[in-house]
């Protein structure tokens, strides 16, 4: 009993110190709106600052400590994903992580966006939400993809700013995905992270997982939307899911990959195959 509560109290200890840098990481890179105050005006930027400030302050209440894990866990696996996205090549060599505003972050419940260079005049765009929990809030991500298919509409955030286009300000019709990893696989990775071995973390399985959770949710979404006549959003879904199939199939060539997926990848493909049953 006391070696499981010394445990207990070491993997506290671990999770705050991964939760602390991936903070420190989010804070520092995440787009800043004062910095569009020329684009929006000073008193629109300020508004959206006082949304931010407001929505945090009820997260903060309502929180639960069963929750405060969960929440420290997808904090760490954004981070982390943030980091060796572009890092480690988890998106292929042509890809680019730009964190999100934290007001994208809650309105537009976008947490990062991958750019995707195609040339020196052109650019894809994918938006990522970032998931690591069983609850109904993960069928409620999926319901609102599927509403803005029904409504003809893609993910957009306010504050973007390309890292190769003259693109500043805001960026619309991103084809949205909702990326997820497991408690054990989040804190693997965590570990990996705050210990600097960047090696093991390019080699690392999850990069296949997360692929393959992108392709498996955009076919879907391309279906969908077909079905719905909106063949411009199946389009965009069915181009983007070309480029992450060759990414995709480059890394199958070039690492190994153990077939190891979690629980969490098991259930968002349950609720991928369930995504046209979805109502609000």
């Amino acid at each position: 009993m006391n070696n499981e509560f010394e445990n207990k109290i070491f993997e506290d200890l671990t999770q705050e110190q991964m939760f602390s840098k991936a903070k420190k990481v989010i804070q520092r890179e995440e787009i800043k709106p004062r910095d569009f105050k020329d684009l929006y005006g000073e008193d629109n930027v300020q508004i959206d600052e006082q949304y931010v400030e407001r929505m945090e302050r009820i997260f903060k209440q309502e929180e639960k400590p069963e929750q405060k894990k969960i929440n420290q866990l997808a904090t760490i696996f954004e981070a982390v994903i943030y980091e060796h996205g572009e890092l480690s090549d988890w998106f292929g060599p042509d890809a680019y992580m730009i964190k999100s505003s934290r007001y994208d972050d809650i309105k537009n419940g976008v947490d990062s966006v991958i750019e995707f260079r195609e040339d020196e005049r052109a650019a894809s765009h994918l938006a990522l939400a970032v998931d690591v929990t069983f609850s109904s809030d993960t069928q409620n991500k999926f319901k609102r993809i599927k509403k803005e298919i029904d409504n003809g509409q893609l993910a957009k955030v306010k504050y973007f700013c390309s890292e190769h286009l003259s693109i500043r300000g805001e960026l619309s019709h991103l084809p949205r995905v909702i990326i997820g990893a497991g408690a054990k696989t989040v804190n693997e990775l965590g570990e990996l992270w705050i210990e600097e071995k960047n090696k093991k973390l390019g080699n690392h399985h999850i990069q296949f997982q997360i692929l393959e959770e992108i392709l498996m949710q955009m076919k879907a979404f391309a279906k969908y939307a077909k079905t719905k006549k909106q063949n411009e959003i199946a389009d965009t879904y069915e181009k983007t899911a070309k480029m992450i199939e060759k990414i995709y199939q480059n890394k199958k060539e070039n690492l190994k990959d153990d077939g190891e997926r979690d629980e969490i990848f098991y259930h968002l493909k349950d609720l991928v195959n369930f995504f046209d049953l979805f109502s609000d």
